[in-house]
C-alpha cells in the first residue's frame, strides 16, 4: 500500500480523534517517517499503487471540494458572496494555525499575542533544540 509515493509500513488508530469522533490513524512509511490522518483522509489517499505529489493533492483535496461545493449549493450562496466566504476562511484557518504556533512557542518564553511579538533569542532557542 502507497500514499503518493511513499510505501507504508504500517498502520495504527490512536486513541484520539476529532472533534466530530473520526478515527486518528498513525502511518509508518518505508522510509521511517510517520505521519497522522483522519480516517476519512487516510481512505481517499492510500492506494495499491504508488502516484505522484500532484495526483496525491488531487485525491486529498477533491472529496474536500465536493463537500464545499454542495453545502454552498444547499445553502444557497451567490457567487457574490464567494469572495467574502474565502476572505473568512482564509482568516478562520490562519487564526487557528496562529494560534497553534503560539502556544508552542510559548513554551520557550512569556505568552505572546502575536507572532510578531517572537524575538531572535527566542527563535534561537527553538532552533537549537534537539
Amino acid at each position: 500500500m502507497f500514499i503518493g509515493p511513499k510505501e507504508i509500513k504500517s498502520t495504527k488508530p490512536l486513541k484520539e480523534k476529532t472533534d466530530t469522533g473520526i478515527q486518528l490513524i498513525e502511518v509508518e512509511f518505508k522510509d521511517g517517517t510517520v505521519s497522522h490522518y483522519s480516517e476519512l483522509m487516510f481512505n481517499k489517499i492510500n492506494s495499491k499503487e504508488k502516484c505522484d505529489e500532484t495526483e496525491l493533492r488531487e485525491k486529498r483535496l477533491i472529496p474536500i471540494l465536493q463537500i464545499v461545493l454542495t453545502t454552498l449549493r444547499d445553502w444557497g450562496i451567490t457567487p457574490g458572496e464567494l469572495p467574502y466566504f474565502s476572505v473568512k476562511l482564509n482568516q478562520s484557518l490562519n487564526f487557528n494555525s496562529d494560534q497553534a504556533l503560539l502556544k508552542l512557542v510559548s513554551k520557550y518564553g512569556p505568552k505572546l499575542k502575536s507572532l510578531d511579538d517572537i524575538d531572535y533569542i527566542t527563535i534561537d532557542r527553538i532552533l537549537r533544540e534537539k
